[in-house]
């Protein structure tokens, strides 16, 4: 019966038929269930893709992804923030935003890093976390330990969403972007948290996520998007950005140059392998890399001290970001981390082998 109402539903969709929302809601269930078929589920996220999704029904796909996942609720005082992209720009830029969140986190905001390996690009969150020295199979209590006692902590979304790691081999095997991409990053598995930096690849689905996420219990959300691609705000180009609070959305252009940061070039913040992402990602954190490097991740940081709540202005977020680098804290903090949730031995062979 399941295999025949996910059908049911695919069929409806290709010929534009009503679907109402306990239908829908019904049908994103059946798609984790395991013993639908692998090809009654391909049909169905393809009729999905062909026909486009509303906001209301990427706010249920969410919503039904939640429910499936293992949720926690750390035990932190304060902002309790996230920062994740929806990936897919094939800008190939070192992690940005996973630098901005570690900065962020040295002001004593909360963050809770959600993320991925690279379904694009050269390397993912997960991919850089790895490759540090933390262990992607840490137990969950040790993840929630991390985050309560230094304020940050890298939660590795297949861990917390198990039920999608079929889905994730099914969407490979299509080949192309689905809504799931979109979702993957307003999926959080932290019950408690109270602000999100989302970064937006495509800026034609900037509505769509803001409308899916403005009756979240989120308190502040904040969308970014750089007009030349890229899901982060950057210094490569004019960028938007949407602020969504108290139930309204505002929307306004971010010029870097009002903030006393200069236009450079795209090939100015690319890197060309894992390796040489994780180290101008390490080298932003400690403070000893490019300008061009350090003033596009405290744009960013800047807009994750926003979402917690701890600055009002991009201005003052982006002083505050220097301020934490000059400080070392950020530094500090990815240490703690790996040495809570790795093998710190794997840190310093690189701090060694980068001189840092």
């Amino acid at each position: 019966m399941s295999t025949e109402y996910l059908q049911q539903q695919t069929r409806k969709i290709l010929l534009n038929d009503d679907i109402d929302e306990i239908e829908f809601r019904n049908a994103i269930d059946h798609l984790l269930l395991e013993d639908i078929p692998d090809c009654t589920i391909a049909a169905f996220i393809t009729a999905l893709t062909i026909r486009g999704v509303n906001y209301n029904e990427l706010k249920i796909i969410r919503e039904v992804i939640l429910a499936h996942s293992y949720p926690i609720t750390p035990k932190v005082s304060g902002s309790l923030i996230d920062n994740c992209g929806t990936g897919g720009d094939m800008v190939n830029s070192f992690n940005i935003s996973t630098a901005a969140s570690i900065i962020a986190s040295a002001s004593g905001i909360n963050v809770a890093k959600h993320g991925n390996r690279s379904a694009s690009g050269l390397c993912g969150s997960a991919d850089f976390f790895e490759h540090v020295g933390f262990n992607l199979e840490t137990e969950e209590r040790a993840l929630i330990d991390a985050l309560e006692g230094n304020g940050f902590s890298f939660l590795f979304a297949p861990k917390f969403h198990p039920n999608l790691k079929r889905l994730s081999v099914i969407r490979k095997q299509l080949g192309f972007k689905t809504v799931f991409n979109i979702v993957g990053p307003l999926c959080n598995p932290c019950t408690n948290i109270t602000g999100q930096v989302i970064g937006i690849s495509d800026p034609k689905i900037f509505d769509l996520v803001s409308n899916a996420m403005i009756k979240s219990h989120l308190k502040k959300i904040i969308l970014v998007h750089s007009s030349d691609g890229m899901d982060e705000l950057s210094n490569t180009s004019s960028n938007m950005m949407s602020s969504i609070e108290s139930g309204k959305i505002e929307r306004q252009e971010i010029d870097p140059t009002l903030f006393d940061l200069k236009i450079v070039k795209r090939e100015q913040i690319q890197i060309s392998s894992i390796g040489d992402s994780v180290k101008s990602t390490l080298e932003t954190i400690y403070g000893k890399s490019t300008e061009a490097k350090q003033d596009i991740v405290a744009l960013n940081a800047a807009i994750a001290l926003i979402a917690g709540g701890k600055v009002t202005e991009i201005n003052d977020g982006i002083k505050m970001a220097r301020e934490l680098v000059k400080s070392e804290v950020p530094k500090t903090k990815l240490r703690e981390l790996i040495s809570c949730c790795g093998n710190v031995r794997k840190l310093d062979i690189l701090e060694e082998k980068f001189s840092l």
